[in-house]
Order: structure tokens, then C-alpha cells, then sequence
């Protein structure tokens, strides 16, 4: 590997407040830069100073004077300590890396997910031409790269899946514990949906899953459906199940606690997300890891970790009818193995999207540098 010292400028990696799966990806790129040995130094726009630990850089004493710092720290690191490569985890930053990075011929590379690129600015996208890779978390989003980056070299955007903590997210004994705190009894058929029950973020496709579950119920009457998750959207999704008859068959908990997570996946009995703009979803490879079968729509990032369907059962997310017998046909025992045997997707999820894979994808694109 060329690179042995790197910079990464990322939007956060500990401050609390940012949490979410760009987050979370950031994470698992510090970890496997780590892993390989390589000198990394990170800038954190949204991580405060108490955030900070050896070699995480803290810029946000403020929103004002966050990029000025951020601006700061990797200009000054740039120029004393000449890196090998800046890892650019945003394309919110390709403007700045593009301009320091220029100026003292350093190559980076531009990590890029999926929604910010829907109305990117042309300043970034510009900018992010400049890049010496382009990273994408699943082809889905290599796609709207494509499309926006004009005459770049295509062999230069490169899918960059996501991976998950496959130790943590496994088959757990503690699910009787959750339901019951959840008010499910033992025969309750629990299909769970997890995450930021914002009104932003209807494209997941919560109204669609409740309007499924609700047909669902006609003919499974002990189903239940956990939209688990905190948001501004929450009153209006309840008046949804109202309205199509889900009624208290739709259960939300609110914010669930980090502890909570891996035994509220193991609680349910099938996961859905049903989103028709989704990124990646690593929320897909954390049920499969924890062995439950998973349905997401088919016309996003979802496609990757469902893997076309193989893994994932994949349906049109705008069709709830489609959505409901999807539904049913797991709870009914009727899908292949492939895509319900606990051991076999955990398995599977492993082999795909584990950690020793994605951090020996990352070693083979930094070798290129």
C-alpha cells in the first residue's frame, strides 16, 4: 500500500448529537485505516472539542467558526505534514480539498452516499471531479455520480459498500426481555422498522409499511408492526394507522437506546424498510447479522445489501399490495431459505458485507493512489 499517512476530513465520528449512518460509516473507515496501520489524523467539522481523542481533531466550537477551523486544521496539516492522501468524507467538502489539496499536489479521494448528491451544488460537484477516486457506498449512488460528473473517468467511481459490526449484531437470547417491554406477547408475529421518524424522510416509506401491515392483519390478526424511531413525523403516522385500520397494532417506542438496538432486532420477526431513496441501508446488514430476514425496495441502495433480491426479498416500494404479500409470505413460512434461514443470512451478510471485507476493499483502493 502507497498511502501511509492519511488525513480524513469527516463530517463527525463521536459527537453525540450527529449520530446516524454516515456517522456510523465513518466509524468503520477509522477503524480499518487503524487496522492497516496507517497513520490517520481525522477532522471532525461537527465533533467537539470533548469529543476529541488521540488523532480525532474537534472543529465544532460553534456553527459559525466550524469550517473555519475545519478549513484551518487541514490546510495546516496539508502543508507541514504532507500526507499521502486526504480521505474526503463528504461532498459538502470537496470545494476545500480540492483547493488545499491542488495547491500542495496531494491526491484525495471523495466518499460519497447517496442523498446529498440529489441537488448537489455544481461548485462541488466540480469539485469533486477533481478527485482522484470517487467512492460510492452501493451502485445506486455510483449511478447519480455517473450522471453528474460529466466526462470523468467512469473507472475512477468505484462501489464502496458499507459493512457492519457483525460481532455486536448476532442471534441473542434477550428478545423475550424486549417484547415484553415493548407490551408483545410470545405468539405476536413483530415485523419492525427502524428510523428517524422525521417528516424529511418520508421517502423511507413508513406510510407504506403501515398501510401493508394493515392488510396484513386481515388475515394474521396477532401481527404487530415497531416503527421504532424519534421524529417530527410521529403523530401524523399514527393518524395513517388510524386511518387504514392498523390502529394499536402499531406500536412506537420512541428513541431507542444504544443498548437497546441489537435486542430489539432480535425481538422482531422480519425487517422492512421499504424506502424508494435509500443510499445503502445498513440497517439491512444489521437484522441479517442478528438472523432476520429483511424486505426494502427496489430501486435504490437497498439493491446492494438485498443483493438483487438473493439475500433480501426486494419489492416496488410504492406498492403496498406488493409490500403486504411480501409480508405475509414470511410470516407465513412461505420464502426459500436463502432469504429466511436465520444461520444462512447471517451467514451470508457476513461473507458480503463484513468488516474484514470492507476494510480489505478499502486497503485495495488506497493502493492505487
Amino acid at each position: 500500500m502507497s498511502a501511509r499517512r492519511v488525513v480524513f476530513l469527516a463530517p463527525d465520528i463521536r459527537n453525540p448529537a450527529y449520530k446516524g449512518g454516515i456517522q456510523v460509516f465513518n466509524n468503520y473507515v477509522l477503524r480499518a485505516l487503524r487496522d492497516l496501520q496507517i497513520d490517520v489524523t481525522v477532522i471532525g467539522l461537527n465533533d467537539r472539542p470533548c469529543d476529541a481523542e488521540p488523532g480525532l481533531i474537534g472543529c465544532n466550537r460553534g456553527n459559525r467558526i466550524r469550517k473555519v477551523l475545519a478549513v484551518f486544521h487541514l490546510l495546516r496539516k496539508v502543508m507541514r505534514s504532507k500526507p499521502d492522501l486526504v480521505l474526503c468524507g463528504h461532498l459538502n467538502f470537496t470545494p476545500i480539498c480540492a483547493r488545499i489539496c491542488g495547491m500542495f499536489k496531494v491526491p484525495f479521494i471523495t466518499i460519497t452516499h447517496g442523498m446529498e448528491l440529489w441537488d448537489a451544488a455544481p461548485a462541488k460537484i466540480s469539485a469533486a471531479a477533481r478527485s482522484h477516486r470517487v467512492l460510492a457506498v452501493s451502485r445506486y449512488t455510483r449511478s447519480l455520480n455517473l450522471e453528474l460528473l460529466g466526462k470523468y473517468d467512469p473507472e475512477n467511481v468505484l462501489v464502496f459498500h458499507n459493512t457492519f459490526d457483525e460481532e455486536r449484531f448476532a442471534p441473542t437470547q434477550d428478545s423475550k426481555a424486549m417484547r415484553a417491554k415493548l407490551g408483545l406477547k410470545p405468539e405476536d408475529k413483530v415485523v419492525l422498522t427502524v428510523g428517524r421518524l422525521a417528516s424529511t424522510e418520508r421517502l423511507k416509506g413508513y406510510d407504506e409499511g403501515i398501510q401493508a401491515m394493515a392488510r396484513v392483519c386481515h388475515r394474521i390478526p396477532n401481527a404487530r408492526y415497531v416503527l421504532a424511531g424519534k421524529g417530527d413525523d410521529m403523530e401524523r403516522l399514527r393518524e395513517v394507522a388510524h386511518e387504514c385500520g392498523l390502529g394499536d397494532r402499531l406500536i412506537m417506542p420512541g428513541f431507542i437506546a444504544e443498548e437497546d438496538i441489537v435486542p430489539l432486532f432480535n425481538a422482531c420477526d422480519l425487517f422492512i424498510l421499504p424506502s424508494r431513496k435509500e443510499g445503502f441501508g445498513i440497517v439491512f446488514l444489521e437484522a441479517m447479522g442478528c438472523g432476520k430476514p429483511v424486505i426494502g425496495g427496489n430501486r435504490d441502495g437497498s439493491m446492494d445489501p438485498l443483493c438483487d433480491g438473493k439475500l433480501g426479498t426486494a419489492v416496488d416500494p410504492e406498492d403496498v399490495e406488493a409490500l403486504s404479500e411480501a409480508i405475509l409470505a414470511h410470516l407465513e413460512g412461505r420464502m426459500p431459505p436463502e432469504r429466511s434461514d436465520p444461520a444462512s443470512l447471517r451467514a451470508e451478510s457476513i461473507d458480503r458485507f463484513g468488516f474484514k471485507r470492507f476494510r480489505d476493499r478499502l486497503a485495495e483502493v488506497m493502493s492505487t493512489v
